[in-house]
């Protein structure tokens, strides 16, 4: 019996002779759009040559940015690009491994946290509005009449 797969296995995708993209999960082909949205969605997959079982995740998903940088999306800039070819492969797979990776996960950290705090600070600026608008009240209410006491008259006022 096939094991189950859960939201948190990378979903299994087979790579066919002729390069079509086999969703193992929908029993469906797949091309590179469908995978970008997969992966924006939070799912990973992992991506396996059907003949050899080769784990071939690490090509696909390096083809998908460079079907992005031909569809104009700009991932990568031409400079950083440059630097890829022209250092060392050991200090390059340092950074990627190291650094890269690291650096990324931080970034979305802390844009995370600001958006947090940037929408926590509007929720808070919604209810201070509210104080300073009238009320919405149909006609206001006059104020209630004193019984039992009289006014004083004008008449002692001017002796």
């Amino acid at each position: 019996m096939p094991k189950k797969s859960s939201e948190t296995d990378p979903l299994l995708i087979k790579r066919y002779g002729n390069r079509r993209l086999y969703n193992t999960e929908t029993g469906a082909y797949v091309n590179f759009d469908d995978l970008i949205a997969l992966i924006r969605s939070g799912r990973d997959i992992r991506v396996i040559d059907s003949t050899t079982k080769e784990d071939l995740t690490k090509i696909i998903l390096t083809q998908i940015i460079l079907e992005e940088e031909k569809n104009n999306r700009n991932i990568l800039p031409v400079p950083f690009l440059y630097q890829l070819i022209r250092y060392q492969e050991a200090t390059i797979q340092d950074f990627f491994q190291n650094y890269l990776a690291a650096t990324f996960d931080a970034y979305l950290r802390t844009k995370q946290e600001f958006d947090r705090k940037f929408r926590d600070w509007l929720n808070v600026g919604v209810p201070m509005a509210k104080m300073f608008e009238p009320a919405q009240s149909e006609e206001p209410e006059p104020p209630p009449r004193s019984r039992g006491r009289k006014k004083k008259s004008d008449s002692t006022e001017s002796s």
